[in-house]
């Protein structure tokens, strides 16, 4: 498995806290690095997954994360780190569709 790529990074650390406790997911966007994302993110029990799209690719991904754990795919790639390796991003913009 390879490991988390610049892709996943940035969404993994916004989502977590977004659309965690909605009953219908929300589509949020931000932008990092002058990448555009737009994903939801849905309870599933004790995990969080995390579907949505690199808009300038149409690169798709999906992401899994646990209390743990983050596994999932970027693209064709799987990928599968530790929470404890996600460092927070600054000042990163974020919208969503309320």
């Amino acid at each position: 498995m390879k490991k988390l790529g610049l892709l996943a990074l940035p969404l993994t650390l916004l989502a977590l806290p977004a659309a965690a406790h909605a009953a219908e997911p929300e589509e949020v966007t931000f932008e990092h690095d002058g990448d555009r994302y737009v994903y939801t993110v849905k309870r599933v029990g004790d995990l969080r997954i995390i579907d949505g799209t690199e808009t300038r690719s149409g690169k798709r991904f999906t992401l899994r994360v646990s209390n743990k754990r983050v596994t999932g795919t970027v693209g064709d790639s799987k990928v599968r780190f530790s929470r404890s390796a996600i460092t927070p991003l600054a000042d990163t913009e974020t919208t969503s569709d309320r």
